[in-house]
């Protein structure tokens, strides 16, 4: 399965600690320059650079269509617009992407989209993790913001 990931899922899984949530679940996952910029460059020495940065099974890449990111920029971060347009140029399965704007920007262009929370519950479901509460809880206790459905998916999951 090809997939892309923004800045945000990664640094929030970093943060409790469970960015290998993310190696159980995927073989590969590629991020764009502009994302590996954020998390690893200006990132550094915080939540998920050295990991990243050292994670053999994530792929950094450049977007061709520059001109594409240019103008999604118009709207978008530069990591998200990347993102985008990543997912497109290598046919991506699915983007994981948090921002609602970019999100729907990303489905607009046709490219499938999970933000952290419906990854974790696809996780879950597969039998990667065991409960998917602990973190939830955990990126909420880190800044991680998490709207609505954050009841529904436990709920759904018999976790309530």
């Amino acid at each position: 399965m090809k997939v892309v990931c923004d800045a945000t899922a990664l640094i929030g899984l970093a943060r409790i600690n469970a960015l290998s949530v993310l190696r159980c679940y995927l073989e590969r996952l590629t991020i764009p320059e502009a994302v590996y910029e954020d998390v690893v460059i200006r990132g550094k020495g915080k939540p998920g650079a050295q990991e990243v940065k050292e994670a053999g099974w994530i792929e950094v890449r450049k977007a061709k269509d520059q001109r594409q990111v240019a103008t999604l920029c118009v709207k978008l971060g530069r990591g998200e617009a990347e993102a985008i347009v990543l997912a497109r140029e290598i046919d991506a399965d699915l983007l994981i992407l948090d921002d609602g704007t970019a999100r729907k920007v990303a489905q607009r262009m046709g490219v499938a989209v999970v933000g952290c929370l419906g990854l974790l519950k696809r996780a879950r479901q597969r039998g990667v993790i065991g409960r998917v509460k602990p973190l939830f809880d955990g990126m909420r206790e880190q800044g991680f913001h998490i709207g609505n459905e954050y009841r529904a998916v436990l709920s759904q999951l018999g976790e309530l």
